[in-house]
């Protein structure tokens, strides 16, 4: 068996330039392979640089929510393909520097007309992309769909297994999976990661003011010590708007991107609200050691699974979906809350 040295990541944390177009991709690309070349150089003066994860919206900004794009016209106008030309600028950054990068993009699939899926990827030192994962929540202002949305047709496809919903890449450097944004609000995606074998767990991003507020912080140390995992959070810095001139949004986006250990201990975090990365040694042996032999704080193997099975047996947001407007979205959360009443769950003002 080999062992695996321990080696440093990095959250890169970087301006997000908001595009309305998909050539305008091209200037976000150019600023984060900058910067992974800076970190490349600077983190490797302690151990070798073997993973860099990048935040969600930093190569296509996050047009569909802000200028109230349809599923149909984003698809159109903006979604990507994976492999396409924008991973492929990230995979000649991961040949260069010999490094695991994980990024994500709103992606199309020609299976799913008029629909796209937010998809966190994973691309190997050879360049090659090793991982896919579509992101399973979403808030109703969100237009991409997710695989539950198309759920009937995801698992003819896909299967029902935990891979068809929660994969995790098997690498030289551990075991990798993950999502971004609001799924990071659910402990039982990140529970699914684990389970299906996470070592590494990825997690970006979150806006103000929910960063602030010291959300951010809770929900990632949470995912992290729930499931005795290293968690990898790369928040975005600026949002810079169009216009004439463009206008720059310093703290819209949160920052404090942060490494959090698998005890669930901040390993480095940044202050800074712009263009920044922080970097932490990941030691996989150790993790696998402490997981094989801690008494306490490694609870999967506390697990009693047949007392929790009852929570979930009658769904709560429908499955199979159309794509919808912020409005219709709104409807069947309207919908699900009365229906959270009604069960019992939540209780009704007055009663």
């Amino acid at each position: 068996m080999t062992m695996i040295d321990p080696y440093i990541a990095v959250a890169l944390q970087t301006t997000v330039r908001h595009c309305a177009t998909r050539s305008e991709t091209g200037r976000n690309l150019e600023h984060i392979g900058n910067m992974i070349d800076l970190v490349c150089h600077i983190c490797a003066l302690e151990l070798p640089v073997r993973l860099v994860a990048l935040g969600e919206g930093c190569i296509q900004g996050f047009a569909d929510e802000i200028l109230h794009l349809s599923s149909a016209e984003y698809t159109a106008s903006m979604a990507a393909e994976i492999p396409g030309p924008e991973s492929d600028q990230l995979a000649a950054k991961a040949r260069q520097h010999g490094i695991f990068l994980i990024a994500q993009l709103k992606e199309k699939l020609p299976q799913y007309p008029d629909r796209f899926f937010n998809t966190v990827f994973i691309i190997d030192p050879a360049g090659q992309i090793i991982y896919k994962h579509r992101k399973n929540a979403v808030l109703f202002v969100e237009h991409s769909t997710t695989p539950h949305d198309v759920y009937d047709q995801w698992i003819k496809e896909n299967g029902d297994s935990l891979d068809a919903f929660f994969p995790v890449a098997r690498t030289e450097i551990g075991n990798i999976g993950g999502s971004v944004g609001v799924e990071g609000a659910f402990p039982e995606s990140y529970r699914g990661f684990a389970l299906n074998g996470a070592e590494i767990m990825y997690r970006a991003s979150l806006p103000e003011p929910w960063v602030s507020r010291g959300i951010w912080d809770v929900q990632n140390r949470a995912r992290a010590a729930d499931n005795t995992a290293y968690l990898l959070a790369p928040n975005c810095g600026a949002l810079i708007m169009p216009g004439n001139p463009p206008t720059t949004i310093g703290g819209a986006l949160g920052g404090r991107s942060m490494i959090v250990g698998y005890k669930g201990e901040v390993l480095a975090q940044s202050s800074v609200v712009d263009d920044c990365y922080v970097a932490s040694e990941i030691n996989i042996e150790a993790l696998r050691h402490y997981r094989e032999n801690a008494r306490f704080q490694n609870w999967l193997p506390y697990l009693r699974t047949e007392i929790y099975r009852r929570l979930y047996e009658q769904p709560v947001w429908p499955k199979n979906l159309p794509a919808m407007d912020d409005a219709t979205a709104g409807k069947v959360l309207d919908a699900t809350i009365s229906g959270l009443i009604a069960r019992g769950s939540f209780s009704k003002r007055g009663s």
